[in-house]
């Protein structure tokens, strides 16, 4: 392999820190690229962390992640046009290069989207070129960068850009305002109110000729045109039938590729039968650089088309010197092109070509002037440039216990974000593994880590807000992964929303089966009655204004489970909510997670959370589609479904029989059997097995949380369970209903009573 490209494998390294350094070595040694095989989605961060202070950059990451020199302020862009055709686009890429930016050019053929996905998970922008190609499927791909589509004109006119999902583009950029209102016709109530649409017009490298050919032969014209209907060029028949009249000596020469074999097929023939022959000129495909020598002894362009958007052909004409004779034509040109030059019929065609082209200079200057190069080339960086801006400020909030096996890479992941502008705040909510130790090689100024007491999570996410300095929080749990984009993605989304409070992002889940979540799109909104549904806000990933717990308080430290969705619940009273497709957040299920994502939860967190929700709110507000009677009846209903979902007769009433005697067990027995609700499961522990008893015994010393949660999972697979220990010598006021009176209580609607002490929940 020649020494610009070397591939490391990460199994021949004890740690990150020697692959770090042999990296390093190889770019040192004169390297242009290393690709690093082997490396998975935690170990990456790390490596990137590192790599990335050293000034180089992941650019594309599948079985192996490959890193080139690149600077922070630089951009990677990624670039594919339909067909490969990136003819229009040289000069904006050539632009991109002169910044400094790595643009990556990938190419159509034989594309397979997980390739084309690795690609945009690791770069800045992806830029495609026409909207009938690669945007169609790359459109609905999970969406981890910005997307800009360059429209030009004929997709317009085959509409295969509708099948694009254009809720995950960021910025369409058409050649002109006639083009920009057919697209916006088109899209109809399809267009997205986030989808920001420009109207700029085509770079070029064409230069200006310096040393103008003032002596052209009057009688020679120019046509550049491919054989399309579009391009109308049967028309130049009538017209140089009406120049033969004047003076046979005219002929037009035509560079151009043919798409249309039927249509050129016909010309031809239809050329001979008039007797033009030696009159039209097909010159074929000419290589850019000999354009401007073809150019030299002609006097006139003509263009016949019936549809341009700009015309660059007209003008890269002007620009050597060749006088512009062209028929009106639909799609914008005259926004570009001055009226004089537009023409509607044959004789004023016939006229402006036999007036001749005795100062070729002036139209080289015109061109320049109506190209409006050095305008375009301040406003085209706008594209792709990231929002340099520091303010607002970004405190990405840790909070984190007991999570030495993941907070690592995910501390890699918030201090490997692109943006420039943010703090890093880990809360450790008292962890007795190494969680924190993980951290200890990190130096960088950026994160702050700080340690409190074991409490709960709602308490360690209000600390961290304490703690925060920026204008938005955003979320990241200790077990997930932030993706490079994010800050930057919010940092745009706020400079164009200022308003908004929340941006609630996508999700996709971490490792290699891959699920996605929450993939919305919205612009800010009040979102009160929708709140009422169900929690419809990502926790993980959001951003949100810091004032916001301010001016609706913080997480309430009573639910130590569902604490984000209750937050919500209070903050959807005040806040604009919006939401983003943009998968910022990687999340990780396991056995450690608090949500219900994979797994089952205990939900009478959400009985609680909608209780309070319908007496915080009138319902007229919660429920404005619906009359008074459906509001009740929607009420009762939603009650109804999160009791049942609460899993309130999963219950596990446990026993103790290895500390009292026979007697006592028995009153005990006798107790559970009065019970007006029967729906829950007894289970006996005993130091030896009771034969004569017809319940269920578990045989231990001792009482074990642990075996008790095991028999529970057994006896209700996949099912949310709880378990209670029974307490003797303790009495109830009304004991018959102690199971309803149980159950009320773990809904919020009643004291716990003292017949009862909570074991383990699974």
């Amino acid at each position: 392999m020649p020494m610009s490209q070397q591939t490391l494998s990460t199994a021949r390294f004890s740690d990150s820190t020697a692959l770090i350094a042999e990296t390093l070595r190889q770019f040192n040694r004169g390297a242009s690229a290393v690709t690093l095989d082997g490396l998975d989605e935690d170990s990456f961060q790390p490596v990137a962390l590192a790599l990335g202070r050293a000034g180089y950059r992941c650019i594309y990451g599948g079985e192996g992640h490959r890193f080139v020199p690149l600077a922070f302020d630089s951009q990677h862009i990624v670039v594919t046009a339909t067909n490969d055709n990136l003819h229009f686009f040289q000069p904006v890429m050539a632009m991109m290069r002169e910044q400094g930016h790595y643009v990556s050019t990938v190419s159509c053929r034989d594309l397979q989207a997980t390739t084309l996905l690795n690609y945009l998970k690791h770069c800045d922008v992806a830029w495609f070129e026409w909207g009938d190609g690669m945007i169609i499927p790359a459109s609905k791909l999970p969406k981890y960068c910005r997307i800009v589509c360059r429209i030009h004109s004929y997709e317009l006119f085959q509409r295969y850009f509708l099948q694009a999902n254009w809720q995950n583009i960021d910025e369409v950029v058409l050649i002109s305002e006639a083009m920009k209102a057919r697209f916006i016709e088109l899209m109809g109530d399809k267009l997205p109110t986030t989808l920001q649409i420009s109207v700029l017009g085509n770079l070029t490298t064409h230069q200006p000729l310096t040393q103008v050919n003032p002596i052209r032969n009057p009688f020679h014209l120019a046509c550049v045109a491919r054989f399309s209907p579009q391009k109308n060029l049967l028309m130049l028949l009538p017209l140089m039938q009406a120049l033969m009249k004047v003076d046979p000596r005219y002929k037009v020469f035509i560079a151009g590729r043919v798409e249309d074999e039927r249509m050129y097929y016909s010309f031809c023939q239809l050329t001979n039968l008039y007797g033009l022959q030696n009159n039209i000129v097909y010159c074929g495909v000419l290589p850019a650089e000999e354009m401007a020598a073809w150019y030299q002894d002609k006097s006139c362009l003509v263009s016949v088309s019936y549809l341009e958007s700009q015309g660059m052909g007209i003008f890269e004409a002007m620009l050597a010197g060749l006088k512009p004779v062209v028929f009106q034509a639909s799609g914008g040109l005259q926004e570009y092109l001055p009226e004089a030059y537009l023409l509607t019929d044959i004789e004023a065609a016939v006229a402006s070509i036999t007036a001749g082209n005795p100062c070729p200079a002036q139209y080289v200057n015109e061109g320049q002037k109506l190209l409006r190069q050095v305008q375009l080339r301040e406003q085209y960086p706008r594209l792709w440039q990231r929002n340099a801006g520091s303010s607002p400020l970004f405190s990405i909030l840790i909070p984190t216990w007991n999570r030495e096996r993941y907070l690592l890479p995910a501390v890699c992941s918030a201090l490997n974000q692109r943006d420039a502008h943010f703090e890093v705040i880990v809360v450790d909510d008292g962890s007795t593994d190494g969680s924190l130790a993980q951290l200890e090689p990190i130096a960088d100024p950026r994160l702050r880590i700080i340690r409190k007491a074991h409490s709960n999570a709602p308490d360690t996410r209000n600390r961290a807000i304490a703690e925060a300095r920026g204008d938005y929080v955003v979320w990241l749990d200790s077990d997930d992964l932030l993706h490079t984009n994010a800050l930057s993605h919010y940092r745009a989304l706020l400079a164009r929303f200022p308003h908004a409070d929340v941006i609630s992002c996508g999700m996709e889940k971490h490792g290699n089966d891959k699920q996605f979540y929450s993939l919305v799109n919205h612009p800010p909104a009040k979102w009160l009655h929708q709140v009422a549904h169900g929690n419809f806000i990502s926790n993980p990933g959001s951003c949100v204004r810091r004032s916001l717990y301010t001016a609706v308080g913080g997480y309430d430290p009573a639910f130590v489970r569902a604490h984000d969705y209750e937050f919500w619940t209070r903050a959807v009273g005040e806040a604009q909510v919006m939401f983003t497709a943009c998968c910022n957040i990687g999340y990780r299920l396991h056995d450690g997670n608090l949500t219900g994502i994979g797994k089952a939860v205990d939900m009478s967190w959400e009985y609680r959370i909608f209780s309070a929700l319908v007496k915080r709110y009138p319902l007229t507000l919660l429920l404005p589609n619906l009359t008074g009677k459906a509001r009740e009846a929607f009420v009762a209903a939603r009650r109804e479904q999160l009791r049942k979902q609460s899993a309130v007769d999963n219950l596990l009433i446990v026993i103790d029989a290895i500390h009292q005697p026979l007697a006592r067990l028995t009153a005990q027995i006798a107790l559970l059997a009065r019970q007006q609700d029967r729906q829950f499961t007894l289970l006996i522990v005993a130091d030896k097995p009771l034969a004569f008893l017809s319940q269920p015994v578990l045989v231990a010393d001792k009482i074990c949380p642990q075996a008790i949660a095991d028999f529970a999972r057994q006896k209700m697979p996949g099912q949310f369970c709880r378990s209670y220990l029974l307490q003797p010598d303790q009495a109830e006021p009304q004991p018959r209903q102690a199971i309803i009176q149980l159950k009320n209580a773990i809904l919020g609607e009643a004291e716990m009573p003292s017949l009862f002490q909570p074991l383990s929940t699974n």
